[in-house]
């Protein structure tokens, strides 16, 4: 969907503070990371992720409607509200991922253009917030599209200048098999699959698990995929939605994870606000899914 014009949004709602469900609260070391050197380029302060390394993650469906973006901001948000130094990345020119973090594009100054155009020296990710970075985008990543082959590569260069500053890398794909979505498959160590209890959404998977052999033998065999989930689903699930979860939950029963996101008013409007649903309803039903979700990941991740 097209937008005219971005309305300036106001709305005051107490600060929340979200935290794992069933844990202590542990003080996390915060720097500001980006250091400008004096020829223009930047260096980062040291940093040790946590874990084994950096997780790079393509949330990735060549189906569109099935709440990528959405999922995208919402465990960014998340991951940082736990501690984790997160990096999102918007890879999609339609830049709704960039939308859902800053007021107006004006104030978007790292953009992955910069990547993309051969300029990593320059590449500096711009903090939204607490733990949390981002490299947004914008129309103009369209014209990336219709470049050479060199553009799947350029994406896991350009994060090679930032390789392990982070705990997470999240990118935001957009809903295509052109050389985008195969640069953010390039650049991944895994994949998280969302879709939807639909014939239509379920039926395109096969066509993204032949995309993802493809790169996993090409050019990426480190590539894993890290899962796949069930979003957007209705409140009363119809029969044949019943029938297709439980139809891909016993074919791709080790893929799928257990957490379902329901699909909910207030979750697909909080991004308006620039707001996760941990912030925007922090007791509510979806919040409690999206924390189950994200100890699923991070089990899957440390697994």
């Amino acid at each position: 969907m097209k937008i005219a014009a971005e309305p300036v949004m106001k709305r005051t709602r107490p600060a929340v503070t979200t935290e794992r469900q069933g844990t202590e609260k542990t003080e996390t070391r915060h720097t500001e990371i980006p250091l400008c050197c004096d020829d223009g380029t930047f260096t980062l302060e040291t940093y040790e992720p946590k874990g084994d390394g950096m997780a790079v993650i393509a949330v990735d469906n060549q189906k569109g409607g099935v709440g990528k973006t959405t999922l995208t901001f919402n465990l960014a948000k998340g991951f940082a509200a736990r501690g984790q130094r997160i990096l999102a990345i918007d890879n999609d020119p339609q830049a709704n991922l960039t939308r859902a973090f800053l007021a107006h594009p004006k104030e978007l100054r790292a953009n992955i253009l910069t990547i993309y155009e051969n300029e990593h020296s320059h590449l500096e990710p711009q903090q939204v917030g607490e733990n949390l970075y981002l490299i947004g985008s914008d129309l103009h990543l369209a014209r990336v599209a219709e470049r050479d082959f060199e553009v799947i590569y350029q994406l896991r260069e350009g994060l090679e200048v930032i390789k392990n500053h982070y705990d997470m890398v999240l990118i935001d794909c957009l809903p295509s098999f052109g050389f985008l979505n195969m640069a953010a498959l390039n650049a991944a160590n895994y994949v998280f699959i969302p879709t939807t209890p639909s014939p239509f959404a379920l039926f395109g998977l096969k066509d993204l698990f032949d995309a993802i052999a493809k790169i996993q033998k090409r050019m990426n065999p480190e590539l894993r995929v890290l899962g796949i989930v069930l979003n957007l689903v209705e409140g009363r699930a119809t029969t044949i939605a019943r029938e297709l979860e439980e139809a891909l939950r016993e074919t791709d029963g080790a893929v799928v994870v257990e957490s379902i996101i329901h699909k909910s008013m207030k979750l697909a409007e909080s991004p308006a606000w620039h707001q996760s649903i941990l912030e925007y309803e922090p007791k509510s039903k979806m919040a409690t899914e999206f924390h189950r979700l994200m100890d699923e990941i991070n089990e899957r991740i440390t697994a």
